[in-house]
């Protein structure tokens, strides 16, 4: 077995009720809810966390409108230092949660921070304000990730700083309950697809079989939701396979990394279609794995017989892939073209070359 250490940088709790967790963990401060649009009053959980906040004896700040790019992470660090806050609470989805991950950890570095995010400093163990994160669209696992990216518009450059951990995660199922039906396939799927990432290449045989069990039961509650949205028990493991994702105790056994390209290809389509981050990564992981295939066909082979039970060839097996998502209520192509060389122009660092990126990005637009 293959050497690996195991982390346990954030407390994850699962909660039908959180409110008296967060009147303890807020007791007598004053907080910052980093928030993007009115989907967390809808829910339900700016409210909770205003309850709490007062309950407690806490005095609440809010930074709304809240995204990975670099000048709203700027804001909320001017906020947290006019306004002496002394813990955020980030909810939301990915975006949102990175962005308070960014803030927690810039306003005790501000200068430094872009440094954090082109990984030329590491921010692990770095002093930062006490985190909070609270997912409502389930599914990129941030809350319990270390990693948080961000973006520059003004410059068009982007990054990912790894090693900011929340305190403190807390899963609440109700939460989704809101989401409609195509979203809430999104949340499984994406879900779904950062689970294989982690297990793919895995030689560890305990981390592999749990990853594999756990994305079965991602799939089956995927399943579930399309006809029982709120079933809060196939919300709450959609919940915890997300967070079980970027958590760091699957994939112990890789003796190769080349499963986590994935994220980086999923960039291209965003910057050339303008496609959601779900959107992006899911198509493309089909494709992937037969990209992957030509180098990595016994490990391919083997995560699709075990997590979905395709046996045959990999390309036959891709395209039943390919039905499944799309039976669940998602689109697996995206809309326009892309030549060769546009391709090439979006970085992207990794074993595939560019005939193979621009392939599989191609393999993915409806007119091909």
């Amino acid at each position: 077995m293959k050497d690996f250490q195991l982390r346990n940088d954030t407390r994850l709790l699962l909660r039908h009720d959180p409110r008296p967790d967060l009147a303890l963990l807020t007791a007598h401060k004053k907080v910052l809810l980093v928030y993007g649009g009115t989907s967390v009053k809808d829910n339900g959980c700016y409210a909770d966390v205003q309850s709490a906040v007062s309950q407690g004896g806490g005095t609440l700040c809010e930074l709304s409108g809240a995204s990975r790019e670099l000048s709203e992470v700027q804001r909320g660090i001017a906020q947290v230092k006019e306004q002496s806050i002394e813990l955020i609470i980030g909810v939301g989805g990915a975006q949102v949660m990175d962005c308070a991950k960014l803030i927690a950890l810039g306003c005790c570095h501000e200068q430094d921070l872009w440094d954090f995010v082109k990984m030329r400093k590491d921010p692990y163990g770095q002093a930062k304000l006490p985190l909070i994160l609270m997912p409502t669209y389930p599914s990129s696992g941030s809350e319990y990730g270390l990693g948080a990216v961000c973006t520059d518009e003004r410059t068009g450059d982007f990054g990912c700083a790894y090693g900011i951990a929340a305190d403190t995660a807390l899963l609440v199922p109700k939460y989704a309950f809101t989401l409609g039906r195509e979203l809430t396939a999104y949340t499984g799927l994406v879900t779904l697809v950062q689970l294989c990432a982690a297990i793919l290449g895995d030689h560890n045989p305990v981390s592999y079989d749990i990853g594999i069990a756990v994305i079965r039961r991602v799939l089956e509650a995927t399943r579930t939701l399309q006809h029982e949205p709120l079933d809060e028990d196939a919300r709450g493991v959609i919940l915890y396979g997300a967070a079980l994702s970027t958590s760091g105790t699957l994939g112990l056994g890789k003796e190769d990394n080349y499963a986590y390209e994935i994220y980086e290809l999923e960039f291209i389509p965003e910057v050339l279609f303008k496609a959601s981050y779900r959107h992006s990564l899911t198509t493309i992981f089909p494709r992937f794995l037969l990209a992957q295939s030509a180098c990595h066909a016994e490990d391919v082979r083997r995560l699709l017989t075990d997590a979905f039970g395709f046996e045959g060839p990999v390309d036959d097996s891709v395209q039943r892939l390919v039905d499944l998502f799309a039976g669940l209520g998602v689109s697996m192509y995206f809309e326009g073209q892309a030549s060769e060389s546009a391709i090439a122009q979006v970085p992207v660092h990794g074993s595939l070359d560019a005939k193979q990126i621009a392939l599989l990005i191609r393999s993915c637009l409806k007119e091909s």
